[in-house]
């Protein structure tokens, strides 16, 4: 039996568009009470509260850049109790702008990727040990697994660098009923692919798909749903790629 999700509060990083969105809307329709966090977008993250709030649901928006280490630790003491970390957050692999460095690029991404993922996990496992039941789901990428091109080499080692984090917490959670788990999307239909692929580039990604087809944020949002409410997975990546990796 699937367990209910009425009353915890479930605290999603980078949930103002996106995967995070419909994240958070899914935790929401199982009675969640879910903090929408953001690193700088309000606006964004207010609109994804109102939309919680016209379908009944309980939300809050929370700004913080969770690379912030005093940021971080503040955002857990004033919002008191977290029940459900889904990190989420994560600098856009499309950024990157010509006068960046390789280093410089490699420090931003793993900062916010990376150290943000992990920043978050640890001052959520100090208070949910506590209450001895606590959900950490990373949002990871099929990108993890694959050969990155020479632009993208820090984005799928910030990615890949998350499973050991979930591995980490499976293992030194399980003692007080703390479970973690990676979901691993791959080619997802977002506002920001749309913008920066043409119809040409769009029809190659699809191609490169077995499914035929990119997957929907839903899709993501429906394995983040089941890593949290199933309590004894933990230390798992599901794979919602459409068959772009298959899993040994």
């Amino acid at each position: 039996m699937s367990e209910s999700l009425e009353g915890k509060v479930a605290l999603i990083t980078g949930a103002s568009q996106g995967i995070g969105r419909a994240i958070a809307l899914a935790l929401a329709a199982e009675k969640a009470q879910v903090v929408v966090n953001c690193a700088h977008n309000r606006e964004k993250a207010q609109s994804v509260a109102e939309e919680i709030r016209s379908r009944g649901g309980s939300a809050q928006v929370y700004l913080c850049d969770v690379s912030d280490e005093e940021a971080v630790q503040k955002m857990f003491d004033t919002l008191g109790k977290v029940d459900i970390l889904v990190n989420n957050a994560r600098l856009d692999p499309w950024l990157r702008t010509e006068e960046m460095s390789e280093g410089e690029w490699w420090d931003r991404v793993m900062k916010v990727n990376l150290k943000g993922c992990f920043l978050c996990s640890m001052a959520f496992f100090r208070q949910a040990k506590e209450r001895k039941w606590g959900r950490i789901v990373n949002i990871s990428s099929a990108r993890a697994f694959r050969p990155a091109e020479m632009t993208m080499i820090a984005y799928g080692v910030s990615k890949l660098g998350m499973h050991g984090i979930t591995r980490a917490f499976a293992e030194n959670g399980a003692p007080f009923g703390i479970t973690a788990n990676t979901v691993c999307p791959g080619m997802i239909e977002t506002e920001n692919m749309m913008k920066r692929l043409s119809k040409e580039k769009y029809r190659e990604e699809c191609s490169a798909v077995p499914l035929g087809r990119p997957g929907t944020s839903e899709e993501v949002a429906d394995a983040v749903l089941y890593a949290v409410k199933n309590g004894y997975v933990t230390g798992e990546s599901l794979h919602v790629n459409g068959g772009m990796y298959y899993a040994p």
